[in-house]
């Protein structure tokens, strides 16, 4: 199983290792993605870090968005 970091939902869904590089739609938002592997968050970049951090923002705290 290969475990993707949806950059739509935050979620880390899991597909087949048969369908790394195809598209599928997140079984979490439906949001398509291609399904890559996911890096574990201690080979992630700071910035990395700090982008999927503030992706995950977007769905819960409605208090902080940008106009």
């Amino acid at each position: 199983m290969i475990t993707v970091n949806c950059s739509a939902c935050g979620g880390q869904p899991q597909f087949e290792e048969s369908e790394l590089g195809n598209e599928a739609s997140c079984p979490l938002c439906h949001e398509l993605l291609v399904i890559t592997p996911a890096k574990p968050a201690k080979e992630l970049s700071k910035e990395e870090q700090m982008a999927q951090y503030e992706e995950s923002l977007k769905e819960t705290d409605w208090g902080h968005q940008p106009c």
